[in-house]
């Protein structure tokens, strides 16, 4: 029975990795679909590594185990950071790791009201930068047809 209840967990953070994976997919940026989908997928699977393995081992720290899934997200975080003609780049895909892997954090311990309300917001964050753009079009094309 506890398994079927695991793997409900994956596979809601599977699902709430696709919706945000696949704005950044289409957004064409360095941390795709297969990216935030195996970040959300892994730190669901350390927090139910953790969970199960509680209690068993005498020295085992769970919070350890979650602790250093993160410290592993500033590296992959880092490494997608970059110059590109001159402008640093990828900062806030490098951003992003951090509240996906939270969001498997939450879908690991079974938060599932939480982890859908979190991806809900990140997607609209992401997604205020492109209504942000067709604002600004709108104005300019109003300017231009107040300058004729």
């Amino acid at each position: 029975m506890i398994e079927l209840v695991y793997l409900f967990r994956i596979g809601l953070s599977f699902f709430l990795g696709l919706i945000i994976g696949l704005e950044r997919e289409q957004a064409d940026k360095p941390a795709g679909l297969r990216t935030v989908l195996f970040i959300m997928i892994g730190a669901t699977l350390a927090v139910i590594f953790s969970l199960r393995y509680l209690g068993i081992a005498e020295k085992f720290d769970a919070i350890r185990a979650i602790a250093y899934y993160l410290v592993a997200i500033g590296f992959v975080g880092g490494g997608i950071i970059g110059r590109k003609h001159g402008k640093v780049e990828g900062i806030t895909t490098a951003a992003l790791l951090l509240p996906i892997s939270l969001i498997g954090f939450l879908c690991g311990i079974g938060d599932y009201f939480l982890a859908i309300v979190a991806t809900l917001i990140i997607y609209l964050v992401l997604k205020l930068k492109y209504i942000k753009i067709k604002i600004q079009l709108i104005q300019k094309k109003g300017r231009k047809k107040c300058v004729k």
